[in-house]
């Protein structure tokens, strides 16, 4: 039998060998088990008892003269039923006291997050969780970057589940015929975009300021990074509402 299938069961290595070992043998010395399963006696002897522990191997004889002897097979069954069971209990005692961990963790300095998402599904993830924003979202975007790479149809769905669920938008659209055309769909789709001159927007990532956090899309290199931080989002909508006011300039 190879021993590998034992480790899945939660036994190691020198556990499993050691146990194979007795299972061929039946009753047998520690050193005679030992030079079966190829592992050193001392070893043998500790990983014998640990066995005896979980019910797996018996003693057999006197003290003196002690042997070690399998259980039956069925007794790994019984094992594994112990092991669910103490898992079981440690998951309702982790429910438990979960509320207390929480409690801890809120009280917590809250620490600036980075997190990157690969491919056009890890961007999407970000446009997901932006629907999940308290406020309102800062973006600036180059629409023909976007509607040229793979995936960008969720670019069509999003607006929609967006101004579903009340949320509002600023936009810093480089200039395009798409641009223009989304612009006339802006009260419809709870939005308010300014357009201005593609060489002042030559910017092929896309970002999304909103709550406590500043993401950058790359539809053409299909990755996203999200920055998690209070003051990093504060600083970054200042600027934008910096660039928004120049934009009204530059637009008109």
């Amino acid at each position: 039998m190879n021993y590998e299938t034992l480790i899945q069961f939660g036994l190691s290595e020198n556990e499993a060998k050691i146990y194979i070992a007795c299972l061929e043998l039946g009753a047998a010395y520690v050193s005679s088990i030992a030079a079966k399963a190829g592992i050193n006696r001392t070893t043998a002897y500790d990983i014998l008892e640990y066995l005896v522990k979980k019910g797996l191997v018996g003693y057999v004889g006197a003290k003196k003269d002690k042997q070690f002897a399998p259980e039956r097979p069925e007794a790994l069954i019984e094992y594994l039923n112990n092991r669910k069971q103490n898992y079981d209990k440690k998951i309702n005692d982790a429910k438990n006291i979960l509320p207390e961990l929480l409690g801890i963790y809120n009280a917590m300095p809250q620490k600036p997050k980075v997190k990157f998402y690969n491919g056009i599904e890890g961007i999407k993830t970000i446009y997901f969780d932006s629907l999940n924003t308290k406020g309102k979202i800062l973006s600036w975007l180059d629409l023909e970057n976007m509607e040229l790479n793979p995936g960008s149809y969720f670019i069509d769905e999003y607006p929609k589940e967006r101004t579903r669920r009340g949320i509002k938008i600023k936009a810093i659209v480089a200039d395009c015929d798409l641009a223009r055309k989304r612009a006339r769909e802006d009260k419809k789709q709870n939005r308010e975009m300014r357009i201005i001159p593609k060489n002042q927007m030559n910017i092929m990532p896309e970002c999304y300021i909103y709550d406590n956090k500043v993401a950058f899309m790359s539809h053409k290199e299909r990755f996203g990074v999200m920055i998690e931080s209070k003051d990093i989002a504060e600083a970054q909508r200042k600027l934008y509402m910096l660039a928004w006011e120049k934009a009204k300039e530059l637009e008109s």
